[in-house]
């Protein structure tokens, strides 16, 4: 339930950056400017003096699409955007989103309207309530 969670606060927080154009998956995609976000989930567990304490690591992948260079890294502008926001997820204590790495922009020319996509990449580290 978690992850789902993180990926909605996610997902919001793109929004106010990108209204309309932040997707869960290419399939639900629109238009020719826009961004696609998947997520993974690490756990670490750490000890604590008294008992364990489960702390969560939510990988964050992020495609900027445009269809030509420029507004795909419009879009990567506004998705990097993410970097040290504090997402609010119920249950868990969010640290602030960590950039990772990214990738440039690149042709994808396989379908029928060639776009531009490019790579971002967050780590989003959070504790239980």
């Amino acid at each position: 339930m978690t992850i789902r969670k993180v990926r909605d606060a996610v997902l919001l927080s793109l929004g106010a950056d990108l209204p309309g154009s932040v997707f869960k998956s290419y399939s639900a995609s629109s238009g020719d400017s826009y961004a696609v976000v998947w997520i993974t989930k690490s756990r670490m567990d750490r000890s604590r003096y008294s008992a364990m304490q489960n702390r969560d690591v939510f990988t964050v992948t992020i495609h900027s699409v445009g269809a030509d260079e420029d507004s795909c890294l419009w879009v990567q502008e506004r998705v990097d955007r993410l970097t040290n926001r504090t997402l609010a997820v119920s249950g868990r204590r969010v640290w602030p989103v960590e950039y990772v790495t990214g990738r440039p922009p690149d042709l994808d020319d396989d379908g029928p309207n060639p776009l531009w996509f490019s790579v971002s990449q967050f780590d989003i580290i959070s504790d239980p309530a």
